[in-house]
């Protein structure tokens, strides 16, 4: 049933005729056709992602149109559409199964469509053509900047973005962007960024579950710290800890902050804080003391 299908009838000899001749009767439909339409209305379905989830609402269309067409298979039209509508069904199952599934692999999968997750190229297009407002289009072309290139580049870029933009809303989304990025060096920046605009705020590390009998976790609760100074440049953090000046760093492999606690009944001690950044714009990890203690702690970066 491709192109170029055929009809075949015999046809019986005349009046004078001696043989029999055979006439062929091209359909009046093309396989090429048909199937090329149902692929690019998939294709623009997913283009359309970032606005609406069509790409859900062409694949129940499809398979509602095959239902009602098995119906009436009965005629030879409809056996031929409901062949169509069957293929189209499956390209907008895989289409969308690639958006939904696919973003365990790649979160843009279910944010910018399938097409321009697996082909970046085509991003600068999607962001041009769609009807969005100003804000998210801003915002989707710094995640295209961030999308590829060297580290180096990709840093270069995230960080003259951000400082073009004055929305907060804007910049939160683009700290989101490079925490979500999986990319060690776009999260280093992002933490770097939101640290430095908090310098002089007073940071809590929350431990992450209270426990009445352990005196870290007890302490923590009231316990909270400044970033002093931020160098963007080299990671280097100063610190100050229950008064006392100390040292920190936030690099690729992670955030690692020196703190001078004072622990009731005890002297006071240096906490060492081992921290990555997570899906929920925090940094957790561990805070441990030099005796041994250790509490699992969460430092919110908004």
């Amino acid at each position: 049933m491709g192109a170029g299908m055929s009809d075949t009838k015999t046809v019986q000899p005349g009046p004078g005729t001696a043989e029999t001749k055979v006439v062929t009767e091209k359909r009046g439909y093309s396989f090429g056709i048909w199937e090329g339409l149902a692929l690019l209305l998939g294709l623009a379905g997913d283009i359309a992602k970032p606005i609406g989830n069509y790409s859900l609402w062409l694949l129940l269309a499809a398979a509602v149109l095959t239902g009602v067409l098995f119906t009436l298979r009965r005629f030879p039209k409809a056996r031929i559409a409901m062949f169509h509508s069957g293929f189209a069904t499956a390209l907008m199952a895989v289409i969308w199964a690639t958006q939904t599934f696919g973003a365990t692999l790649n979160g843009e999968a279910s944010e910018r469509g399938a097409l321009v997750t697996f082909a970046p190229v085509l991003a600068p297009v999607q962001t041009k053509i769609l009807p969005l407002p100003s804000d998210r289009k801003t915002l989707m072309r710094f995640q295209d900047a961030i999308a590829s290139g060297t580290d180096n580049e990709r840093v270069a870029d995230a960080r003259e973005l951000y400082l073009a933009t004055e929305d907060k809303a804007l910049r939160r989304g683009m700290i989101e962007a490079m925490m979500a990025s999986g990319n060690a060096a776009l999260q280093q920046t992002a933490t770097l960024i939101r640290l430095s605009e908090r310098e002089r705020d007073r940071l809590v590390l929350a431990p992450v579950s209270r426990d009445a009998t352990d005196a870290l976790s007890r302490r923590l609760l009231s316990f909270n710290f400044v970033v002093r100074r931020v160098d963007v440049d080299s990671g280097a953090l100063r610190l100050v800890g229950d008064g006392f000046e100390s040292d920190g760093t936030v690099s690729r492999q992670g955030t690692v902050l020196q703190l001078y606690i004072d622990l009731p009944e005890q002297n006071r001690q240096l906490m060492t804080v081992d921290l990555k950044p997570d899906a929920q714009l925090r940094l957790t990890g561990t805070a441990r003391l030099d005796n041994g203690s250790k509490a699992a702690v969460e430092l919110p970066l908004f």
